[in-house]
């Protein structure tokens, strides 16, 4: 309630030009008496002149409620993110106070934790538990990069029907790729009272007389670890080492000790040139410093090598950002960033049981999700090591694979499905439509002219998908080539030859392997099965996408459209090796 207050009243002054506050109240239904005070807490939010909503939490059936409050975290923080999103709204200002601050540093360090983990809570952050929540977690609008000009000059918020579909290009050579759309935007979660003990701001609200409560909950020491510490605190039962002030400068440390990290780290990536950004098929090649380059004293700890891998592998890789742990890169942090002495680096102790790849040196490996595979390699010079990195390859029986939602009827008010991240890199979104004319663009389909060509896709029992390229798919591929030529084996079908050029240059060897494909599956008259459409990202039909017409049999002719983007990265590491 001191936060709401102090809102208000930077609302009133007008401090912020055209500041509006809307204040969420959570109803997490787990007691009878819990929409009772969700509706008292929005009262009193209403009487300081607040617009206030009620997010009321819905709970699966199979929730498990030994998690109560990991299941908690997770329904509260997603609907908080939807509900700024469905308002236009990017930070979500949180009432954390110093008191927590401590609190939470004190678990995690009787968990063990150091180094990022004693750093405190945040002040400013992206909103979690939302991951691949479209216009909630780091996307809702595009962003597009230039090598070496940097970024557009506008970010452009995503409404409706865009007509926007291709984000990448070649340069002059035909191989560099020069340009990258990818996702931006997102909440932010903004913590502006953690300088102030929990006292100050009981102060605040009995100065002017703004109503409270108290979970009595939060103060029972048997139920979680952090009442527990609480009651440790309140007591004075703990060495003085362990008293807020120490805890508060332990934090300040860890933080001064990160700044530090990430500089030495910026170095290091100074020293590294992005040759190539291949967005359609997520993949870069890096030419790393070699063992005789010299570089700052700093550099040569093998934690910084682990920092700045996962800084450029996290670009690429197919999880959230920061998703492995440190100590897992540093086993191989030395293949990449070679000793010109003859010892070697000694990983943390940690790293060899999280570490289950062992490589060679110049052979192919795969760290963080990512496969690293040498282009050039002469560690006898001082020649730059050459590498590329592409995602890892797919584990057998666990293929990402995605449906395609497409608005059911005409009366929808979208024309496209929804925006979803396939396998953590690319968003994605399609649209089934009339298709008189391929070449008009932009073009205003009649209400009665989709109802048709949905019609025919429920009538069929049809469905698009979204799963990796398979080597099934390139022989699938190859026998309807041959099949279009007579099968006399006299000729090659040009379509197809097209398409394995196309894959040679943008998608190599393993790489084509991680690229998504458009499949149309089918159930008709019995008979299951499925048509290669497209690859999306290479904004590429596929040969036998015809064979999807006449599945159909449609009495208008039709087409399928899509967009997509690249998932939102950090822009830094791009501009400290050269590509912006």
């Amino acid at each position: 309630m001191a936060l709401a207050y102090l809102c208000k009243q930077l609302e009133t002054q007008k401090l912020v030009p055209d500041l509006r506050v809307t204040a969420f109240v959570v109803d997490h239904k787990a007691r009878e008496e819990s929409s009772r005070e969700a509706r008292t807490v929005a009262g009193w939010l209403a009487d300081l002149g607040l617009d206030a909503q009620i997010l009321e939490l819905e709970w699966p059936s199979s929730a498990n409620v030994s998690a109560f409050e990991t299941h908690a975290r997770r329904l509260r923080f997603q609907a908080l993110g939807r509900a700024c999103a469905d308002r236009d709204i990017p930070a979500l200002l949180m009432g954390h106070h110093q008191d927590d601050n401590v609190e939470t540093t004190l678990w995690r360090l009787s968990c063990g934790a150091r180094g990022a983990g004693l750093a405190g809570i945040p002040a400013v952050a992206r909103i979690p538990e939302c991951h691949g929540l479209y216009g909630v977690s780091e996307s809702g609008s595009r962003r597009t990069l230039l090598a070496g000009r940097g970024p557009a000059p506008q970010e452009e918020k995503e409404h409706g029907d865009s007509s926007t579909t291709s984000t990448t290009s070649s340069g002059k050579d035909g191989h560099r790729h020069d340009r990258i759309t990818m996702a931006a935007g997102g909440i932010l979660i903004c913590r502006p009272l953690l300088a102030f003990p929990k006292s100050a701001l009981l102060a605040t609200c009995h100065a002017h007389r703004v109503p409270f409560v108290s979970d009595p909950t939060n103060f029972d020491p048997t139920l979680t670890p952090r009442n527990a510490i609480r009651a440790l605190l309140a007591s004075s039962a703990l060495p003085r080492a362990l008293h807020p002030p120490s805890i508060l400068s332990l934090t300040r440390a860890s933080h001064a000790l990160l700044d530090t990290a990430l500089e030495h780290s910026n170095a290091l990536l100074r020293q590294c040139s992005l040759l190539d950004f291949n967005a359609a098929a997520a993949s870069m090649d890096i030419a790393f410093p070699g063992p005789l380059t010299p570089l700052p004293a700093a550099a040569a700890d093998p934690q910084i090598h682990a920092l700045t891998l996962r800084r450029i592998t996290d670009l690429i890789a197919p999880h959230p950002q920061n998703h492995f742990p440190l100590p897992s890169f540093e086993k191989l942090a030395a293949h990449i960033f070679p000793s010109p002495s003859l010892s070697t680096p000694q990983p943390h102790p940690q790293a060899e049981a999280r570490v289950q790849v062992h490589a060679q040196p110049g052979r192919p490996f795969t760290l963080g999700g990512v496969l690293f595979t040498p282009l050039s390699t002469n560690s006898n010079s001082n020649s730059r090591n050459t590498w590329r990195l592409a995602r890892q390859p797919f584990m057998r029986h666990r293929l990402p694979t995605q449906a395609v939602q497409i608005p059911p009827t005409a009366a929808a008010a979208e024309t496209y499905s929804p925006w979803t991240l396939w396998d953590h890199r690319f968003w994605m979104r399609f649209a089934v439509l009339p298709d008189p004319d391929v070449s008009v663009s932009g073009r205003t389909y009649r209400p009665d002219e989709l109802e048709a060509v949905r019609a025919c896709f429920a009538a069929r029992n049809v469905s698009l998908r979204v799963r990796p390229l398979q080597q099934a798919d390139l022989q699938v591929l190859r026998r309807i080539a041959g099949e279009g030529a007579g099968g006399g084996g006299g000729g090659k079908d040009a379509a197809l030859m097209a398409l394995l050029d196309r894959l040679a240059r943008d998608a190599p060897g393993q790489t084509r392997f991680t690229v998504p494909v458009l499949v149309m599956e089918h159930a008709y008259q019995g008979h299951e099965g499925e048509v290669l459409l497209a690859l999306p990202t290479l904004d590429c039909w596929l040969p036998s996408a015809s064979q999807a017409q006449e599945l159909l049999s449609c009495p208008i002719p039709w087409t399928i459209r899509w967009e997509w983007m690249f998932k939102s990265i950090d822009e830094v590491p791009l501009k400290l090796m050269a590509w912006l």
